[in-house]
């Protein structure tokens, strides 16, 4: 386990690219695992380029696209293929798998550790109510109300041991901002929206670099 990489951190792509360049050697050179060096790659690729998007510009805009492309490296982790059906895995049940999975290897405690930083962040964003699936569905902006219950559960979850079902909880409420944004229901750099965006890009900022720690770390 590369003891340079920092728990509970956001970590940077040179840092993980540097983590999980003795691991790619090997398997490059016993020409196996391909699938799993192609997702490392491609996340840190993204992770970069969220990098230098915050690092040109301290926009609302600048603060969308980072969020979205630290996405796409959490997507490159998650995304699997459903060679029955003929398409790729349905996001969140892609994502579901992923995040057990990662917790169940996470040796560490990098998952659960990140988890504890960001109750502030989950309290926002679970309580959220346009970040919930009946919002999303109906659009109904004169009936929603904040959804304390979830907020509850995720700290249950955490108190309990259970890193696999916060971590989902609370990155599925960064999933429905995501869709917000790419498919037209926020607008780009829109002050009406920050209440979540702002949380939702510490969150994944944190996470996504966390996640590829893990798969650096033990691979999945």
């Amino acid at each position: 386990m590369p003891q340079s990489l920092a728990i509970a951190e956001p970590l940077s792509s040179i840092e993980l690219h540097a983590a999980w360049a003795p691991t790619k050697a090997k398997l490059v050179k016993e020409d196996r695992d391909e699938p799993l060096r192609i997702r490392v790659h491609r996340a840190c690729k993204a992770l970069k380029q969220a990098e230098r998007i915050e690092a040109s510009s301290k926009s609302r805009s600048a603060t969308d696209a980072a969020l979205v492309f630290r996405w796409v490296a959490l997507n490159s982790l998650y995304g699997r293929w459903n060679s029955e059906y003929g398409s790729p895995m349905k996001d969140r049940i892609a994502l579901d798998h992923f995040t057990t999975q990662a917790c169940q290897v996470d040796q560490a405690g990098r998952i659960a550790a990140s988890l504890e930083t960001l109750t502030h962040e989950a309290k926002e964003l679970l309580e959220s109510p346009f970040l919930i699936s009946h919002f999303w569905r109906s659009g109904e902006w004169d009936n929603v109300r904040p959804n304390r219950g979830l907020s509850a559960k995720f700290r249950n979850e955490l108190l309990e041991g259970r890193p696999s079902a916060a971590v989902h909880r609370l990155l599925i409420a960064v999933y429905f901002l995501r869709c917000q944004i790419i498919h037209g229901g926020a607008t780009l750099g829109s002050g009406m929206n920050r209440v979540t965006v702002e949380p939702a890009a510490r969150v994944v900022r944190l996470l996504s670099s966390q996640l590829v720690a893990v798969v650096v770390d033990h691979g999945l």
